[in-house]
């Protein structure tokens, strides 16, 4: 956050500019009218003074308007900026991470950093702390000139104003609180309100009516005295500021008639018209904390993103374009934080032959996977593929030379053609009609209008479809290690036949392993690894 507002700076220091002058000038208008006022009626020259007084004041009040315009034009656009540049380097930082980062936090955590915090905290640097520095600077320059007007005025109106901050700002957090004791208490209701309904069967069977209208009764009257409390404050802080205003006029105007006989009628209206000038921007001061509370804890939570060091540098390493060969495991273990979910695994894998991992949910076997492609660190042991340790091979190499079919297949709201060759432009429409039709996806090409470049939703698929999709995805990227989890789940037994054909064709070239469950998978395996508990239970050889 710090680079992005050094890199702003000028804009920065800018928009505070315009913000002094803009009070400056709005300032500027009670102590024209001052003059005005003091002006002497015997002066022979008092209409040309009256009249540059008159142009004075229109003129500064045109140069206001313009002033803030410009200001506000600055301010936007500052924002857009900055906002979009937060944005783009909380993203990048996020795309950069590696699998273990991710593990630390929910989708949901990295969207709201994403959006919402990204928003509070572009709010809070040009909108919020701008209009609270904004009504800050115009307070000051309000006071500076009730000094230069009359010292003795002065001090009363600036005591004045002091108790009406403190006062407004006591009554506000008191009507904050009830506030959020209200929206609990409704919170509450709501839920109530859901379980009575949802229930209402055990209600009348069981005879709890009034058990159940005794607890929304109590609730209710629980909401009912925080309304009182709330319309009672929030009534209070209006008259109560207006009374303290009231007290402030009358005492500046007694001291100035009573006291002081010297004080002219023009200094005692600018520091009546100063005193109720800052009433307003007091207020909006006081509403602002909470919000300065709410953006400052988005930019924490910000920061402890930008702030994780963790970065997968997948250029690092030695390049090996054309990657295959046996593999092996070699002792290998690996664990997320304190759990050890891989415990000194070892076996070994032909060059192109079919291999199944099995055993039960939990057991490590997704988690083998992983380690293969390096989407996590192995903690002991080490990978072996063609004789090479994949600890000192490119990331990027290992994964260009592994297809992976996940359990979860993944859609992006784009093209159905799109979709399948993610951005490899080599793949042609021909070749991905011909493995279609190979595993029965045309008929789901041509339910479409305009077929591979018609745009799709994940709704518009089913399970087995979408699979289907990150099959073709697999087969037409053309690796050397196909890895496939669960590939015929939620696929009916036909088409669950022609992909097992074409993984029979594809392992003449490339090494296959397969996660499954399903028989028939298991016993067309040329080798079958079964774990259990994080450890090799049984290897079985077929050829």
């Amino acid at each position: 956050m710090k680079e992005i507002l050094k890199k702003n700076s000028k804009i920065i220091v800018i928009v505070a500019f315009l913000l002094v002058l803009c009070n400056i000038l709005n300032s500027v208008h009670p102590f024209v009218m001052k003059r005005i006022l003091d002006i002497n009626l015997e002066d022979n020259n008092i209409q040309n003074i009256l009249a540059k007084l008159v142009i004075t004041y229109i003129a500064i009040h045109i140069f206001y308007i313009l002033s803030k315009t410009v200001r506000n034009s600055v301010v936007n656009r500052a924002m857009a900026k900055i906002l979009k540049e937060l944005r783009e380097k909380l993203f990048c930082k996020v795309l950069k991470w590696d699998m273990l980062t991710y593990e630390k936090y929910n989708s949901s955590e990295i969207y709201t950093r994403l959006t919402a915090d990204v928003d509070n905290v572009s709010s809070l640097f040009l909108g919020i702390l701008q209009i609270v520095l904004n009504n800050l600077v115009y307070i000051l320059i309000m006071v500076t000139f009730m000094f230069i007007a009359d010292v003795r005025l002065a001090i009363i109106g600036t005591v004045g104003i002091i108790i009406i901050a403190s006062s407004s700002y006591i009554f506000t957090n008191k009507v904050a609180k009830i506030s959020k004791g209200l929206l609990n208490v409704r919170d509450r209701e709501n839920t109530q309100y859901s379980e009575l309904y949802n229930k209402n069967k055990l209600t009348y069977l069981f005879g709890l009516q009034k058990k159940n209208t005794k607890i929304c009764q109590n609730t209710l009257d629980e909401e009912l005295q925080y309304r009182k409390k709330y319309v009672f404050l929030e009534g209070c802080i209006y008259p109560l500021a207006v009374t303290i205003q009231a007290v402030i006029i009358y005492a500046i105007l007694y001291n100035a008639l009573n006291i002081n006989i010297g004080i002219s009628l023009g200094s005692i209206y600018l520091i009546i018209n100063y005193i109720k000038e800052c009433r307003g921007p007091l207020n909006e001061i006081i509403l602002q904390l909470e919000d300065i509370q709410t953006s400052y804890l988005s930019l924490k939570k910000i920061n402890n993103l930008l702030k994780e060091h963790s970065y997968e540098d997948i250029e690092k390493g030695e390049k090996v374009e054309n990657l295959k060969g046996d593999i092996e495991f070699v002792n290998v273990s690996m664990q997320y934080g304190q759990n050890k979910v891989l415990k000194d695994i070892s076996f070994h894998i032909k060059e192109g032959s079919k291999v199944t991992i099995a055993g039960r949910t939990g057991v490590g076997k997704t988690t083998l996977a992983n380690v293969l492609m390096r989407l996590y660190p192995i903690t002991e042991g080490k990978i072996l593929i063609g004789g090479k340790d994949t600890s000192k091979l490119r990331i990027k190499d290992i994964r260009n030379n592994i297809s992976y079919i996940s359990q979860t297949p993944y859609i992006l709201d784009d093209t159905l053609k799109n979709n399948i060759i993610l951005g490899d432009a080599t793949i042609t429409d021909e070749q991905i009609e011909k493995v279609a039709k190979e595993i029965g996806f045309e008929s789901v090409l041509n339910k479409f209008k305009d077929g591979l470049y018609a745009k799709i939703e994940r709704t518009q698929l089913s399970y087995g479809q979408l699979q289907m999709v990150a099959f073709l995805r697999a087969i037409l990227h053309k690796s050397n290690i196909y890895i496939f989890d669960e590939p015929t789940s939620n696929i009916d037994l036909k088409t669950e036949d022609r992909i097992q054909n074409l993984i029979n064709r594809i392992t003449k070239e490339s090494t296959v392993i397969i996660i499954a469950h399903r028989k028939s998978t298991i016993e067309n395996s040329d080798k079958i690894i079964y774990l259990k508990n994080g450890k090799v239970d049984l290897i079985k050889n077929y050829k």
